[in-house]
């Protein structure tokens, strides 16, 4: 719902669209199938780790791009695609790709916003519950899984506003393991329920935005 009249059917007009993780795997695939819903005026913003992985993507939808105008920083209606290599699991980090969503969605153009969180990782497996002693180690991951889609999505949606006429969409990308636990899987477990938890709460406090926990499996 809610596409404009772009040039090819069913595309979205002025979206701004983020997606973390998107250097690979799920995330990579989502900024492959995203890129061509974008019409005139939009911004693709990738967040990963990898600047190398990430500029080879963005390497790839800029040459998928037919007719566009690939460059990040011309007035272009067309889709532009830019990326941020940043660790997201630390302050550093995140304050780079904060400080990056924020100069990007100061832009009055934009009449939508997506924003995938989709950045994690499982840690480690081989792990049990009772091998898992190190406060500094688990404290890394929940901050990599869990605080860090807490603070971009903050400052997205304070960035972007509420803007008359606007769409706001907020996607989660969860897991089976934020309902079942699995053995050796505690973390990922925990991180993945807490998420779902945090986005439930966006919904309920935010009711003009959307919000999609979305379990791929």
């Amino acid at each position: 719902s809610g596409s404009g009249p772009g040039p090819g059917p069913g595309r979205w007009d002025a979206t701004a669209c983020v997606v973390t993780g998107a250097s690979r795997g799920f995330g990579r695939s989502l900024a492959r199938l995203l890129a061509p819903q974008l019409g005139p005026g939009s911004v693709l913003l990738l967040l990963a780790r990898s600047a190398e992985a990430l500029a080879e993507l963005v390497a790839e939808l800029r040459a998928g791009a037919t007719g566009s105008d690939t460059s990040s920083d011309t007035g272009s209606t067309e889709l532009r695609v830019q990326c941020v290599a940043a660790d997201l699991g630390c302050e550093e980090g995140l304050r780079r790709a904060s400080a990056a969503l924020r100069e990007l969605l100061q832009d009055a153009s934009f009449g939508r916003l997506l924003l995938v969180n989709n950045a994690g990782s499982l840690g480690d497996i081989s792990k049990s519950f009772l091998d898992h002693s190190d406060l500094q180690d688990i404290n890394a991951y929940f901050s990599f899984n869990i605080s860090s889609a807490l603070c971009l999505t903050s400052a997205a949606l304070r960035a972007f506003g509420a803007r008359p006429g606007c769409s706001r969409t907020v996607v989660n990308i969860s897991s089976l393991c934020a309902r079942e636990p699995f053995p050796s899987w505690a973390l990922y477990c925990a991180g993945k329920a807490a998420r779902d938890m945090l986005f439930r709460v966006l919904a309920l406090e935010e009711p003009q935005i959307r919000v999609l926990n979305y379990a791929p499996g």
